[in-house]
């Protein structure tokens, strides 16, 4: 089944140490949480993107990708809107579902919306 989490604003934390994770983007939506984007060191083995829905929480999307997508991430929540954070996973009786995920633009861009038209 496929969740769509829209947000409309966001935090971005760096890690120092040696944690394994060494980024984070928290997504918000009106104030409520709606995910997250976890970054890891390239060539390090990713956990698997889940669904989280505990009854007390709500519910929310976590993503995971290298940190060499970290930038292309950065620039997309800077400049495109809407968007949404999605999972394709069957829910199950626990408050963990895992299955495949992305961060999403929502509406149609128009061709060559950003080009210089100046000569």
């Amino acid at each position: 089944m496929a969740t769509s989490n829209p947000f409309d604003s966001y935090t971005i934390r760096i890690y120092g140490g040696d944690s394994g994770r060494v980024a984070l983007l928290l997504c918000y939506s009106s104030g409520g949480f709606s995910g997250r984007i976890d970054f890891y060191p390239d060539g390090s083995d990713l956990p698997q993107d889940y669904l989280w829905h505990p009854s007390a929480v709500g519910e929310y999307v976590v993503l995971h990708m290298p940190m060499s997508r970290f930038e292309a991430v950065a620039n997309t929540v800077r400049s495109e809107g809407p968007l949404h954070l999605y999972i394709n996973a069957n829910r199950g009786a626990g408050a963990v579902t895992h299955g495949d995920g992305h961060l999403a633009t929502t509406d149609r861009e128009p061709v060559g919306e950003e080009e210089d038209e100046t000569p």
